[in-house]
């Protein structure tokens, strides 16, 4: 009989394919433990590693203690981004001597009894890491006094430890500062980022912080800069101004729903013609914390329900309070993300605040300020050309409508007349100017004031009267977004018109592979395609509003955006894109010359809407100059 070692087996194997540095053999030849318990510095400099990921997650977790100490006063001041100075100045209620040291200890909290108490939760801290967490990577005085005690408590940490303590005279309220983060963990220290990025994560966290406690008063000040500085008030309104500005103000809608409810939104939203091409001016709070959550976000946009340009994202911040117990908001180390019970519920109810919203809110841009500064920025000054500078383009206005003139110098002076050119306000074809566009008047409607055509420019722009505004409408732009509504709204198969000789269209082999996928999304919408031999399709049928798209270049230019498009694992999910390609082709052409009769019509048909402020693409369809603003302009009034 063979007898085998398995035990000096198993570790010859193991040594084959393990390096020899990991396994080690006792006085036997046998395995020794590889497990290991870290020593409290190592452990807690990995601690450190996921609360403090960053300058701004020190500030965020000392601005959160601040708040839940109830302070109203929020001094913060940085020195390189936070990498050398950070310093946090409250007026908070302080802490004892004894819980000033002890609250630098791992897990200790004043805010959880036991793990029940997570389910309410109010507070922005709770798991009392961040403090020791800070004190381990960086070098920490805090000085603070409690409402209570007639002195207060300064203690200095390095590296986690007390190395000085002692009393001093101070107000109530806290302050804390931290010096060299980091500078015991060089590799964390050497994978920040630049000065300024590191500046623009700590914008942020204060941002949130004050967009959520408007009673309260923060500064923020990064070196001699003074970067915030937001004055407590009781009006959401003021720290919106405070935070996004005067333009954005102005230009913004409260929202407001469900507040008799468990779940309940409020808050503030810039309208349409205030976007971003990024996503960090949205910002999102439960229960006045802020998260990061995709599906509420998409949510918020979908409210805008294609009032945004393409790549545009909304501005605002938005509340949405609920009980305690249907959020988690322990399942990230920093807290920035949330995990509910059952998000489509409030998701729904957030899309819902934010269509009402807009839906009951004129929409329509004023541009008389805009449109002021930019006419005093090219102001044109009668003078020879060789006596004045010319930068950029100026803008002339001839009889052939506003064109460009280029930056080059006439070599004549005075500039000789220009041949003559159409009228730059189009008649009536039909009416030989005699028409009254009184007899035009467009009544008003939810969405849209009652307004008279008076006239088209450049055959391109409607121009309007409602009252002492001028109005001006994008005739492109707002008949596609009534093409689209149509397509839309259609309940079934939308009527066609058979053309007497059918269009032929000469198609590559991926053109014809994504007619054939959208054929009957395309039958749905009106159109007959069908092939007719190996390259070719016959269009024998469109849509009986379908204007341009009777001419087979028009169609071909579809087809091309329907390449573009791409194919899609369901038909559906491209329906409406779809849609809006049909809708921009079959609409009233830039260019295209109306008669009054027609602009009274396509006004109607956008006082019928509930969005007639943007065309499918998001771009504007009406704009409005005041008659204070052209006065302005004329200077009548200063």
């Amino acid at each position: 009989m063979i007898y085998i070692n398995y035990n000096v087996r198993f570790i010859d194997i193991i040594k084959e394919h393990i390096s020899p540095n990991i396994i080690k053999q006792n006085a036997n030849g046998l395995p020794m433990t590889i497990i290991k318990v870290l020593d409290n510095d190592t452990i807690d400099k990995i601690a450190a590693g996921e609360v403090i990921e960053r300058p701004a997650s020190a500030v965020k977790e000392l601005v959160e203690n601040s708040l839940d100490a109830g302070a109203k006063e929020i001094d913060i001041k940085i020195l390189s981004a936070g990498k050398k100075l950070i310093q946090i100045v409250d007026d908070g209620q302080g802490m004892m001597p004894e819980d000033a040291e002890l609250a630098f200890q791992r897990h200790a909290t004043s805010k959880l009894s036991s793990i029940d108490d997570l389910d309410t939760i109010a507070t922005m801290g709770f798991r009392g890491e961040a403090l020791s967490s800070i004190a381990s990577v960086s070098e920490v005085t805090i000085a603070t006094r409690h409402e209570s005690q007639d002195s207060g408590t300064r203690i200095v940490f390095r590296n986690g430890k007390v190395i000085e303590k002692g009393e001093l005279g101070m107000d109530t309220g806290t302050s804390i500062k931290i010096a060299n983060l980091f500078s015991n963990v060089p590799a964390r220290l050497k994978f920040l980022k630049s000065d300024r990025v590191e500046m623009s994560h700590i914008i942020k966290v204060v941002t949130e912080r004050a967009l959520a406690n408007p009673d309260v008063s923060f500064t923020l000040q990064n070196g001699e800069v003074e970067i915030l500085n937001c004055r407590a008030s009781q009006h959401l309104e003021d720290r919106f101004l405070d935070i996004f500005g005067r333009k954005a103000a102005k230009a913004s809608v409260k929202i407001d729903a469900g507040h008799d409810d468990p779940i309940s939104v409020h808050g503030i939203l810039a309208k349409p013609e205030i976007s971003k091409p990024s996503k960090d001016d949205l910002h999102i709070f439960i229960n006045l914390r802020p998260i990061s959550d995709r599906i509420l976000a998409a949510a918020v946009a979908d409210g805008y329900a294609g009032m945004l340009m393409k790549h545009r994202h909304p501005v605002g911040v938005v509340f949405i309070q609920m009980p305690p117990d249907k959020v988690d908001i322990n399942v990230h180390p920093t807290k920035k993300q949330a995990k509910f019970s059952d998000p489509k519920p409030i998701a729904s109810l957030l899309k819902k605040a934010v269509a009402d919203a807009l839906g009951n809110t004129d929409l329509i841009r004023e541009v008389g300020g805009d449109f002021q500064r930019t006419l005093e920025s090219r102001a044109y000054v009668s003078q020879p050309p060789e006596q004045k500078k010319r930068t950029g383009r100026d803008m002339s206005v001839s009889s052939a409508g506003v064109r460009p003139i280029a930056s080059r110098p006439s070599t004549h002076w005075p500039p000789k007349p220009t041949p003559a050119q159409p009228h730059l306000f189009e008649e009536d074809a039909n009416s030989s100017g005699q028409e009254n566009c009184e007899d035009h008047e467009v009544p008003g409607s939810r969405s849209m004031p009652s307004m008279v055509p008076i006239g088209q420019i450049l055959e391109t722009y409607i121009l309007a009267q409602s009252g002492s505004d001028l109005l001006i409408i994008d005739q492109h732009a707002a008949h596609e977004r009534v093409m689209l509504e149509r397509l839309r709204n259609a309940d079934i198969k939308i009527a066609q018109q058979k053309l007497i000789t059918p269009l032929t269209l000469e198609l590559s082999p991926r053109e014809r592979e994504l007619v054939d996928h959208y054929r009957q999304i395309l039958e749905d919408a009106g159109f007959t395609i069908e092939p007719f031999g190996r390259t070719t399709y016959l269009v024998r049928a469109v849509p009986v509003f379908s204007g341009s798209l009777e001419e087979p270049e028009n169609i071909l230019a579809m087809v091309q955006e329907l390449v573009d498009l791409g194919k899609a694992r369901s038909i559906e999910t491209k329906r409406d894109e779809i849609l809006q390609l049909i809708a921009c082709h079959s609409s009233i052409r830039a260019g295209e010359k109306l008669s009054i009769s027609r602009m009274k019509r396509l006004i109607s048909e956008m006082h019928e809407l509930d969005n007639p402020f943007n065309c499918a693409h998001g771009r504007p369809t009406i704009i409005k100059m005041t008659d204070r603003d052209l006065e302005k302009m004329f200077k009548r009034i200063v």
